[in-house]
């Protein structure tokens, strides 16, 4: 009985449930408390929620990565969150992930944009 993911391309579905999908099948394969980024302390399962999953947590181990934001996810606020930077950039030594792409992944920019720009601009719990 485990839960499926949404498919994150279809719009019928919510912003949060199309943003956690995608976020799931690209990095929580590493972004787990037993991947290979569990250094990073950024949780990007589906059960992750809060500092966990990055709202207002701070960066660990992203040295240059972090395109210069202060948190991993700063709700509301998409252009300051390292998440978005590092989807974005093309980078090699900031990129995410990092095998595997040349080019950012426009759609997936814009779904991870505008989730957390629709998130309350707190730093409680997932909406």
């Amino acid at each position: 009985a485990i839960p499926a993911n949404v498919d994150w391309r279809d719009e019928s579905k919510s912003l949060p449930r199309r943003a956690r999908a995608y976020l799931d099948i690209n990095c929580s394969h590493c972004h787990n408390q037993q991947g290979a980024a569990d250094t990073s302390g950024l949780d990007l399962t589906p059960e992750a929620q809060g500092a966990a999953m990055g709202r207002c947590k701070l960066p660990i181990a992203a040295g240059a990565g972090t395109g210069d934001r202060l948190y991993d996810i700063v709700p509301g606020q998409p252009d300051q969150s390292v998440l978005l930077y590092r989807l974005e950039t093309t980078k090699p030594d900031a990129m995410m992930p990092e095998l595997g792409r040349s080019l950012a992944h426009k759609e997936a920019v814009a779904l991870i944009r505008a989730w957390i720009a629709a998130m309350k601009k707190d730093c409680g719990q997932d909406e």
